[in-house]
């Protein structure tokens, strides 16, 4: 699948307030002042989720290193993205979008109009998006072009 989420890029990152894995409320403040790559999945424990996840993982401390936050973020319960999170050792938060009020904001579409959209942006620390890929099947290269873009922004350690 083509990207199909372009149009967010040079956009505003919209107001959210969600949970996170531990109950506390991670909110648009919380992206400013540092790169963020932001990734939406359709649910935890499927396949290609906890590939995609487990790809973010791996490269953690290279994102860390530079200063990014990662946070990845579904309508997968608090406690379905704590359990998520303990059974692969993810070390960034989880985001819980009960209800997709965020998914919507953002316009993302749903793949074959039922399958929430795989999609991951580079967020700059003034909350503009910079970079979007959108890759249903794709799974390990949303890590790796998110990455690249990041460096690619010239953000060195």
């Amino acid at each position: 699948m083509k990207d199909t989420h372009e149009y967010l890029v040079n956009t505003e990152f919209p107001e959210f307030n969600l949970y996170d894995d531990r109950r506390k409320f991670v909110t648009k403040e919380d992206i400013f002042g540092k790169w963020n790559v932001i990734f939406f999945y359709p649910k935890d424990e499927s396949p290609g989720c906890t590939i995609q996840s487990c790809s973010f993982r791996e490269k953690y401390e290279e994102f860390n290193k530079l200063g990014v936050q990662i946070f990845g973020i579904s309508s997968d319960s608090v406690s379905s993205h704590k359990k998520f999170k303990e059974k692969y050792n993810l070390q960034y938060s989880l985001l819980s979008d009960k209800g997709g009020i965020l998914i919507k904001s953002l316009k993302l579409k749903k793949n074959l109009g039922i399958v929430n959209a795989r999609v991951t942006m580079v967020v700059n620390p003034r909350g503009m998006i910079t970079y979007v890929h959108t890759s249903q099947l794709g799974v390990t290269g949303h890590v790796k072009k998110a990455l690249n873009e990041i460096i690619a922004q010239g953000i060195r350690i």
